[in-house]
């Protein structure tokens, strides 16, 4: 697998049926806007899609992880503060699920 493609938005539009060129070749694109990355393409086909699909489920609970950990470490720093004021709960865990 060669390196990583970067495409803009712009470009992907007019790749068109290139794309998928590209991923067969690559196996992945960077999606950018202005020049900064704001998705990601993955090549799959019938053998890897499950396998992949799966990859990505554990990728996302990470990053929600992540999440849940930072914010308590933050807690964690807020609580020793005098007066320290405190999230509401259901605002917490809105942002929890949104992190997902």
């Amino acid at each position: 697998m060669s390196k990583m493609k970067f495409l803009s938005i712009r470009e992907l539009q007019q790749q068109g049926s290139g794309i998928k060129e590209i991923l067969v070749n690559d196996g992945r694109i960077v999606i950018t806007s202005n020049g900064k990355p704001i998705g990601l393409a993955v090549g799959v086909d019938e053998d890897s899609f499950e396998e992949i699909l799966e990859d990505w489920k554990r990728v996302r609970e990470l990053r929600h992880q992540r999440f849940i950990d930072q914010k308590l470490d933050e807690s964690e720093n807020l609580a020793t503060e005098p007066n320290a004021q405190w999230i509401d709960e259901d605002i917490f865990w809105s942002e929890a699920e949104d992190s997902r």
